[in-house]
């Protein structure tokens, strides 16, 4: 800290990150600049490379940083001995829904797509940073239950990508129609969330999934 801004590093850096975050997802990549970003951020252009010494090096730190949250909390899930197994995949599952779908930070994957082909930095930190790790602790979760005999011995691989699939498009879905006065109507989030849970438990409980039958 210092006298002339008495606000802690860690909490400046994260008023920083969830203010670019917000400018990002507003006006996309290209259609932010470092004065912008300043300007909304409420600091002086110099201070502001001070803390990032890019417009890519924010970014990046938007996207891994500001997911970090959503990592500790499923890590939390599945350490919670109170739940039992399909209760932590519950628990977990609505997790990943807020994320991606009522924050700010959420919403950036489609700025990711519109930066990745051009700046693949981006999506390598992504990936290892929150896809890879999001996908390390859901897979735990399922072969945990699969070892305590709550789950089929099903295909993790195949899991993720039904776990992880349909929020990242409706999420990318309910971004492209924000401006149909009937989006809800389309893409209601909470009948499409209830589903899709519904659906996985049945899935990792249904006994038939191991045998083939």
């Amino acid at each position: 800290m210092t006298k002339s801004d008495p606000t802690p590093v860690s909490d400046r850096r994260g008023d920083i990150l969830a203010l670019a975050t917000e400018a990002f997802v507003t006006h996309g990549y290209a259609g932010t600049s470092m004065a912008d970003l300043a300007r909304v951020i409420g600091i002086q252009k110099a201070s502001l490379y001070h803390h990032f010494q890019s417009k890519q090096a924010l970014f990046v730190a938007c996207v891994t940083e500001g997911y970090e949250g959503t990592v500790r909390r499923l890590e939390a899930i599945r350490a919670d001995a109170s739940l039992s197994d399909p209760a932590r995949i519950r628990a977990a599952m609505e997790e990943v829904y807020r994320i991606n779908l009522t924050t700010p930070v959420g919403r950036m994957v489609t700025v990711i797509v519109e930066v990745a082909p051009t700046i693949p930095e981006v999506a390598q930190a992504f990936h290892g940073g929150f896809i890879a790790r999001h996908y390390a602790i859901v897979t735990g979760m399922i072969e945990d239950g699969i070892a305590r005999g709550s789950f089929a011995a099903i295909d993790t691989l195949g899991m993720q990508h039904l776990f992880f699939g349909p929020v990242i498009t409706l999420a990318l879905s309910r971004e492209m129609t924000a401006c149909f006065p009937d989006r809800d109507e389309l893409y209601p989030v909470d009948r499409i969330r209830e589903t899709h849970i519904d659906l996985i438990l049945r899935l990792l409980t249904d006994r038939r999934a191991s045998d083939g039958s």
